[in-house]
């Protein structure tokens, strides 16, 4: 039976997601090293070059040590940072994932169920370099056999866990009919960009619509603007319309998108 971790949606419902095992985050792992050894070899070319330049021979005091041993020093300060960038940046600024995560459909998340930021995946990744390296015996992989969560050092440091996308455990709403329904505030540009939304966001929003009659005016309201906003922001690119009526644009939203993709 699949692992699974609860975080609690902005209108306190629970949700379950499944956890990525040891074995799928590896071959996410092997796809990203084959993207970082084609991003290394010009690089590895440079320093090899460099190496035995004249100009690096009275850096640092690098004329000191001969040609092996300043490619060897460059190179151990050089492609780990590459690593760590590589990792760090895709996981901050695409939304936890790296090209072997997204391929396999994995994502990277905080505890609390939100996209990690900068600071977080250099963390995550900066402990990386300990996890797997093969002086340490594959400790990284230890870890996560011994996690609860399949967390590995990285993830215990920057409070990270890696999911599946998409798929939740054992969560049941009513399969009700989809009605009908008239595109009254999605434009164009929002509908291109509804794939930008994950399976988990829109069930979010259907707990959130079939409660929310449930919920106090001013409860409501608070919650379907918080909501709106921030599906508002994804879908417009950071700049949506004015005056947007929030129920609706959630009504819609959800509508659209399980007519499109099932869910």
């Amino acid at each position: 039976m699949p692992r699974t971790w609860t975080i609690i949606t902005p209108e306190n419902v629970p949700l379950e997601l499944e956890l990525a095992n040891p074995l799928e985050r590896a071959g996410a792992l092997l796809l990203d090293t084959t993207v970082v050894a084609f991003i290394a070899t010009p690089v590895a070319l440079l320093l090899t070059f460099l190496s035995g330049a004249s100009p690096i021979k009275t850096t640092f005091g690098l004329g000191e040590l001969d040609t092996g041993e300043r490619f060897l020093l460059l190179y151990a300060f050089a492609l780990p940072l590459l690593i760590v960038a590589y990792h760090g940046l895709l996981e901050s600024l695409w939304g936890g994932q790296t090209l072997g995560k997204k391929a396999l459909g994995l994502r990277v998340i905080r505890d609390d169920g939100t996209v990690p930021d900068l600071a977080a995946s250099i963390i995550r990744n900066a402990l990386r370099l300990i996890d797997y390296m093969p002086c340490t015996c594959g400790v990284g992989f230890t870890v996560m056999l011994l996690s609860g969560q399949f967390r590995r050092l990285g993830d215990y440091a920057a409070g990270t866990l890696v999911v599946r996308e998409g798929r939740t455990a054992a969560t049941t709403l009513p399969e009700e009919e989809l009605a009908p329904m008239e595109l009254e505030v999605l434009t164009p540009l929002a509908i291109a960009n509804l794939g930008r939304l994950t399976d988990e966001q829109i069930l979010s929003l259907r707990y959130f619509l079939l409660r929310s009659n449930q919920l106090p005016q001013d409860l409501r309201e608070k919650i379907a603007n918080e909501l709106a906003s921030k599906i508002a922001n994804l879908l417009w690119e950071g700049n949506p319309p004015e005056n947007l009526p929030s129920q609706r644009l959630l009504e819609e939203v959800v509508w659209l998108y399980r007519q499109r993709f099932k869910q």
